[in-house]
């Protein structure tokens, strides 16, 4: 009954001593489902244009294979700062969709975790209600595919809930011209855009 006892205090003990560490392991998690919305400051750079400053807001849906690789798709919608480019005037957006992996140097004993991201997706930029050499027409929209590298770090307010610090870089070129209900392609027009977000992710 002794040897019982001792060995039931010393499994208490030990038990008591891990509990530390395994509290420490739940202050961060990149697994499973997870959704995210943010605010964006956006810019474009077509050719040797200058740039033009967007703003606007987007949304992150993902799911962490394990601690360290995520896929996800991300939305980004901005609406641009300036109305006219001198020859088309209108309401400018610019969209994003991407399609991507996400790389976490994921440590659970960290409140704060940094990633790298990669994407291919879509990219375009539209102007609703343009006037077009003086004649009014109802959309334009300029888009293609395009290439997104970037990272960012999530900072954990709770296990599963962090505040969310991204910069993203997008190249690729615009190849599809639309004009209201007529389309056109073989167009070859090089664009770079940039996105900086800030908002919140959280593992359900």
């Amino acid at each position: 009954m002794k040897r019982h006892t001792s060995t039931l205090l010393a499994t208490a003990v030990a038990g008591l001593v891990a509990l530390p560490g395994a509290l420490q392991a739940q202050e961060s998690t990149t697994r499973g489902f997870m959704l995210g919305a943010h605010l964006s400051g956006a810019s474009l750079a077509i050719e040797s244009e200058d740039r033009n400053g967007a703003g606007g807001g987007g949304l992150t849906v993902g799911y962490g294979l394990n601690r360290n690789i995520t896929l996800l798709v991300q939305l980004d919608g901005a609406q641009f700062d300036e109305q006219s480019t001198g020859t088309v005037e209108g309401d400018w957006r610019m969209g994003h969709v991407d399609f991507g992996v996400r790389y976490s140097f994921a440590n659970s004993l960290r409140r704060w975790v940094p990633y790298l991201q990669g994407a291919f997706g879509y990219r375009s930029v539209s102007v609703q209600d343009p006037v077009v050499d003086n004649a009014q027409r109802e959309e334009v929209e300029i888009s293609g595919g395009g290439l997104t590298l970037g990272g960012g770090v999530d900072i954990y307010f709770a296990q599963t809930f962090a505040l969310d610090i991204q910069l993203l870089w997008t190249g690729g070129e615009f190849s599809t011209l639309r004009v209201d209900n007529v389309s056109a392609t073989g167009f070859d027009v090089d664009a770079t855009s940039a996105r900086f977000n800030l908002g919140v992710a959280w593992w359900p």
